[in-house]
C-alpha cells in the first residue's frame, strides 16, 4: 500500500520525466541535417533514428514489461530514468551513425517502461481523489514537449551543436533521478502476474476493444499527422514562422485537453469517448477546406489536438479501471500497439503522398478514424458500460 501524502512533488517528477521523454523521442527530426552532416550519412539514415525508435517500443514494451512485472515500482523507474540518462550521454559522445543508433535503442527500451508504469504509478502516488488530475498533468508534460521541447531542442543544436542537445537532455534526466531518490516514495508492486496469465488478459473483450479501437485511430492520425509539415507549408501556404505557430497549437491543445479530462472524467467518460472519436475524423475532413483559411485552419487544428489528447487519456484510464490486477501489463501492451499505430499511420500516409498527392492524406486518414468512430461506438462503448438491466 502505497503512503499517499499531500506533497505533489513526485507527480510534478513523472510530468517533467514525461516532458524529457517526449522531446527526445522527436529530437532527431529536428536536428536531421546537422546530425546527418555530423556523422556523413544521409537523412534517411537521420529518419531511421526516428522509424527505428518506434518499432523498438512497439515489440519491445511487453517483454521489458512481463521481465521486471514484479519489480518495485520506485525503483524501476530510478533504473529506466538512469537507462535514459546514459542512453542520452552516449548519444552525444557518438563517434558513428550505429553508436548513435544504439544509443536510441537505450532510450526506446526506457521509453517502453516509461509509458508502460507512468500513468498508473502517477494515481498511486497523488494525492487522495486526484488520480484524473496527475494522469492529466503527465499528459500535459508532453504536450509541454511538443510546444518547448523540441524547438528548444533545435535551437541549442543550431547554436552549440547537435550532441549538446542530448548532452542537455541527459542532465535534465540527471536532476529528475535525484528527485525520484530522494523524495519518491515506495510503490509496492502487488501485480500477481506471468506469462501464462497472458491469455487471459487478451481474453479481456473489453480490453482487446479499447486496442482495436486505438490502433485504427492512431493509424488514422498519424497517417496525416506525420505529413502536416509539408501540408501546412504547400497546401495551406503558410510560411515558416506560422509553420511553426500552428505546430505549436498541438502542444497547446494537449493542455486543454488536460484539462477538460481532469474536470470532467471520470462523471462524463462516455461523452469524452464519443466526443473525441467524432471530432478526429471530423477534423481530418475538413481540414483541406480549412487549409485555404487561416481563420479556419486555427481551430481546426485546435480542436483535432484536443480530441487525440481526450481520446488517449481516457482509453487509459478505461485501461486501468478494467484490468486492475495487470495494469501495467496492459499499459505495455497499449504502448507498444500505439507505436504500431505510428509506424504504420506514417508509412500509409507516405504512401498516399507519393501515389495520390499531399492534398488528400487528411481525406484518406478521416475514413480510417471514421471506422474507429464506428467500431468504438457500436462495440468498445458497450464492452466498457453495458446497460444495466
Amino acid at each position: 500500500m502505497v503512503e499517499r501524502k499531500n506533497s505533489w512533488l513526485p507527480v510534478v517528477a513523472l510530468t517533467i520525466a514525461a516532458f524529457v521523454f517526449n522531446s527526445s523521442e522527436a529530437m532527431p527530426i529536428g536536428l536531421m541535417t546537422d546530425i546527418a552532416e555530423g556523422l556523413g550519412v544521409s537523412d534517411s539514415a537521420v529518419g531511421m533514428l526516428v522509424s527505428g525508435y518506434a518499432w523498438v517500443v512497439a515489440f519491445m514494451s511487453l517483454p521489458l514489461m512481463v521481465a521486471f512485472s514484479k519489480m518495485e515500482y520506485r525503483r524501476l523507474m530510478i533504473g529506466i530514468v538512469t537507462l535514459f540518462m546514459f542512453s542520452h550521454v552516449l548519444s552525444a559522445v557518438s563517434t558513428g551513425y550505429w553508436m548513435l543508433m544504439w544509443s536510441r535503442v537505450g532510450v526506446a527500451c526506457a521509453h517502453s517502461i516509461f509509458w508502460a508504469i507512468a500513468p498508473p504509478v502517477a494515481v498511486k502516488v497523488a494525492p487522495e481523489g486526484k488520480g484524473p488530475l496527475a494522469m492529466s498533468m503527465i499528459i500535459t508534460g508532453t504536450s509541454i514537449a511538443q510546444i518547448v521541447g523540441m524547438p528548444t531542442g533545435r535551437a541549442i543544436g543550431l547554436l552549440l551543436g547537435w550532441r549538446l542537445t542530448f548532452l542537455t537532455i541527459g542532465v535534465i534526466a540527471f536532476l529528475v533521478l535525484m528527485v525520484f531518490l530522494f523524495s519518491f516514495p515506495r510503490i509496492p508492486n502487488d501485480m500477481d502476474f506471468s506469462l501464462r496469465d497472458l491469455p487471459s488478459i487478451l481474453g479481456n473483450r473489453a480490453l482487446i476493444s479499447i486496442y482495436v479501437t486505438l490502433i485504427i485511430i492512431v493509424t488514422g492520425y498519424f497517417s496525416a499527422y506525420s505529413f502536416i509539415e509539408p501540408f501546412l507549408d504547400r497546401v495551406a501556404g503558410l510560411d515558416k514562422v506560422l509553420v511553426t505557430v500552428a505546430l505549436m497549437l498541438f502542444g497547446f491543445s494537449g493542455i486543454i485537453g488536460s484539462a477538460i479530462f481532469s474536470r470532467e472524467y471520470p462523471s462524463r467518460e462516455k461523452a469524452l469517448v464519443v466526443s473525441s472519436l467524432v471530432a478526429v475524423p471530423l477534423m481530418l475532413l475538413i481540414l483541406r477546406p480549412a487549409a485555404g483559411f487561416i481563420g479556419a485552419l486555427v481551430p481546426v487544428l485546435l480542436v483535432w489536438g484536443i480530441a487525440n489528447t481526450l481520446f488517449n487519456l481516457v482509453f487509459q484510464a478505461e485501461l486501468m479501471r478494467i484490468e486492475t490486477r495487470a495494469t501495467t501489463i496492459a499499459m505495455a501492451l497499449y504502448s507498444g500497439l500505439y507505436n504500431v499505430g505510428i509506424a504504420a499511420g506514417s508509412l500509409l500516409g507516405g504512401v498516399i503522398n507519393d501515389n495520390v498527392g499531399l492534398p488528400y492524406i487528411s481525406l484518406f486518414g478521416a475514413a480510417i478514424c471514421f471506422i474507429s468512430l464506428l467500431y468504438g461506438v457500436f462495440r468498445m462503448l458497450p464492452l466498457l458500460h453495458p446497460r444495466r438491466r
